[in-house]
């Protein structure tokens, strides 16, 4: 699944109500994604947590240095896979 656009508070809260299927997804392409926030890393935790539930781990393909800084900020970079596009 490709993401695009920016992974912020208001898209979060577009998202929310489908996170039930987004999150059947554990690999996700965010090479598109404009701007990241708080609140686009914690969507990204929940997903990863979802992804755990059924025994997998989310992996996330091309992660900007932004992202990647803001996930090791966070402590959270445990939960992903980082992948190279």
């Amino acid at each position: 699944m490709t993401l695009t656009g920016n992974l912020d508070a208001a898209q979060v809260s577009l998202w929310w109500p489908e996170r039930s299927e987004l999150f059947r997804q554990n690999l996700i392409d965010v090479s598109a994604v404009n701007k990241i926030d708080s609140a686009g890393v914690a969507f990204l935790v929940k997903w990863a947590q979802a992804c755990q539930l059924d025994n997998q781990r989310l992996s996330i393909q091309g992660a900007s240095p932004e992202l990647v800084q803001l996930i090791s900020l966070y402590g959270v970079s445990a939960l992903f896979d980082l992948v190279s596009p």
